[in-house]
């Protein structure tokens, strides 16, 4: 549909930008391609949130008709995909820490009115920033929820739930698609179309309770996945705090006691369990090395658990 570069914007200080373009002449779809330019525009113009890319501006140029042209902030980071394939599959703790934050933006995005429907989670489509930060950096499919409205097929094999295969997509798809992100993460093994995630039977060593909640987040049955995001991302607290005793887990406005199947049911090992699989990784390569360790930097600079601790701090403030 286009291409993206990286530019400088010269009228703000030369500070990089990446403008998208998109291609929309010569083409018999030229009316539906506009269409999902200004979708893309106008839903990042009213987005704000820090883990979602920010727009800069669009415009259209009489000297290239044939183009219209999205200009967004410029993430610095690797994406997750790309990280996982140089370095391998990342630790279970890791995967936490980021399927976290996805759940905070997927849990913004379903608040809207109407509800915002993101359609396209993947490795890809996730900026890790150097600060530790995830970014979604890819609304160009994300559309709002319309329980009536006209059915529209898009989906990215191996992330697309059964649903959206039918046109019908809604909210607790992004769930499932986070749930293969997950398993890819974890496993550095692309999750095969239309079939449930277990990675604890790809990698021995994933935490027992992700692995679970990854199978349950992909039920092929809407109403057997997790109900919500902020209910994935409670679940997701609880883990962290195997690893982390001291760790608080911020009121997120869920009932202890809401039934998430196998997701909620605890390993009775979980914190032994844990600690094996942190020494498992004693001494691998890390995918957030780069975040951890920088030469250019005072060795007394925040780690990424500070940062992630504030991270957590700054969300409690939010709710």
């Amino acid at each position: 549909m286009g291409q993206v570069y990286l530019a400088e914007d010269i009228q703000n200080d030369n500070r990089q930008v990446v403008v998208k373009q998109t291609k929309i002449g010569e083409s018999g779809d030229q009316e539906h391609l506009l269409k999902i330019f200004y979708r893309e525009a106008e839903m990042l113009r009213r987005l704000n949130h820090r883990g979602i890319v920010k727009l800069v501006d669009d415009f259209w140029s009489k000297d290239t008709p044939e183009f219209m042209f999205l200009v967004m902030e410029y993430v610095p980071g690797e994406n997750l995909e790309k990280i996982v394939n140089l370095e391998g599959p990342l630790t279970s703790e890791t995967v936490i820490k980021i399927a976290i934050q996805c759940c905070d933006v997927l849990e913004y995005l379903h608040s809207q009115s109407p509800p915002i429907i993101y359609r396209d989670l993947k490795p890809s489509n996730l900026i890790l920033r150097p600060d530790g930060l995830v970014v979604f950096v890819d609304f160009g499919i994300a559309r709002d929820f319309e329980p009536k409205g006209p059915s529209t097929r898009v989906v990215t094999s191996g992330y697309a739930p059964p649903e959206q295969y039918f046109g019908k997509p809604e909210p607790r798809g992004d769930i499932y698609s986070l749930g293969a992100t997950m398993h890819q993460l974890l496993t550095g093994v692309r999750p095969r179309p239309l079939t449930q995630c277990s990675p604890g039977n790809i990698l021995a060593g994933v935490l027992k309770d992700l692995d679970n909640l990854v199978h349950q987040m992909t039920e092929h049955d809407i109403d057997k996945r997790p109900p919500s995001a902020r209910a994935v991302q409670f679940e997701l607290f609880r883990m962290y705090k195997m690893y982390h005793p001291e760790f608080e887990i911020p009121d997120l406005g869920i009932d202890d006691d809401v039934e998430l199947d196998d997701a909620r049911s605890r390993n009775q090992n979980g914190r032994s369990a844990a600690s094996a699989e942190h020494s498992r990784n004693r001494g691998a390569k890390q995918s957030l090395r780069s975040i951890e360790e920088d030469d250019d930097e005072p060795a007394t600079r925040p780690t990424l658990l500070d940062r992630f601790r504030q991270w957590v701090y700054d969300l409690r403030s939010r709710l």
